[in-house]
């Protein structure tokens, strides 16, 4: 297996620089989350957690806003200096990086939410950040692309974003299997979560689902796999243990499927594989949210009705598909001329 990941490649102090960056990165993004996997955890163990446990968490939410509030307009201060952008633009950008910190770090207070705003400030606010710290080291996420055959392009992204929903729907079944074999089981020695996952993560409608995502392909999907594989990339750090930092964390977060969370290493380094070796991370973000949205949308009605709910779907994609490959070969003569 081969990967073309490698646009930029560090040494010495910035090597170092750039993977305790990736740390501190990873941690800001999911630490959060994690303590949720890890208290739904608990709860499967009928663990009783004390009141000064869910203040810690509180706390440490806060921390992680605060870091944010402070880490993002601090990287775009320093990017927008007037000998690179324009005024306009220079005001713009820093005015906007202090709202979107300002607002994530007011949503992390549960007295006082903003709702759905303070829930897509925070996702735009963590994919920000990690975008940023990498554009401090040099490294794009999403590489840009120098062919200008039109269908190549589109059929490269289209390609791309249904891999990623096979990962994810590789990791989701699995994982639906275990949950379903293990309750039939009943075995008391391995855990297995309880109800459905909307109820377990707390989704309470589908506005709630649709803006939840924004912070959830953020966390995931830049944060976790795209910035931490790049950063660690071009520190040097070899391919086994970028795989290892991603779906050791990944299968954290879904922890609170119990056991059948081991699943999700196929989500993971599915979706890991295809950024390090296209560097592209738009496919991800698109096949993922869109994965986690039909199924939490269709996830209230019965498992045959879901079936024929996705038939659509799938006629849509290979629509599509049939649609990206009848585009023409090369650029118009227009857009050559241009």
């Amino acid at each position: 297996m081969t990967h073309s990941l490698a646009p930029v490649q560090l040494h010495g102090a910035a090597a170092r620089r750039a993977l305790l960056h990736a740390g501190a990165l990873l941690v800001v993004g999911s630490i959060t989350p994690l303590i949720n996997a890890g208290l739904s955890l608990g709860a499967l163990y009928e663990v009783s957690w004390s009141h000064r446990t869910f203040h810690y968490a509180a706390l440490i939410r806060t921390g992680v806003g605060i870091v944010v509030f402070f880490w993002l307009p601090w990287l775009v201060i320093a990017r927008t200096t007037l000998d690179r952008v324009s005024p306009p633009k220079r005001m713009l950008h820093r005015c906007a990086a202090v709202s979107c910190g300002a607002l994530s770090l007011y949503a992390t207070d549960p007295d006082r939410s903003l709702g759905y705003v303070g829930t897509v400030a925070t996702g735009v606010a963590f994919a920000w950040l990690a975008v940023e710290v990498c554009r401090a080291h040099g490294i794009t996420l999403e590489r840009p692309s120098a062919d200008k055959n039109r269908r190549r392009r589109h059929m490269e992204t289209f390609t791309l974003t249904e891999r990623v929903l096979n990962y994810c729907l590789a990791g989701g079944v699995l994982a639906f299997l275990g949950v379903q074999g293990l309750r039939v089981l009943d075995w008391e020695v391995l855990p297995v979560m309880e109800g459905s996952q909307l109820d377990t993560i707390g989704v309470t409608g589908p506005f709630h689902l649709l803006t939840g995502l924004v912070v959830v392909v953020a966390v995931e999907d830049v944060v976790i796999v795209a910035a931490t594989a790049a950063l660690m990339r071009a520190a040097g750090r070899p391919l086994w243990q970028i795989y290892t930092t991603v779906c050791v964390v990944e299968v954290a977060l879904h922890a609170y499927f119990g056991a059948p969370a081991l699943a999700m290493v196929f989500f993971a380094a599915g979706r890991l594989s295809i950024f390090l070796r296209h560097g592209r991370v738009v496919p991800l973000i698109i096949g993922h949210a869109f994965f986690d949205a039909l199924g939490g949308l269709l996830m209230p009605l019965a498992f045959p009705y879901r079936l024929l709910a996705v038939l659509p779907v799938v006629i849509a994609i290979i629509a599509i598909e049939t649609r990206l490959l009848k585009l023409p070969a090369e650029p118009s003569a227009r857009g050559a001329a241009a």
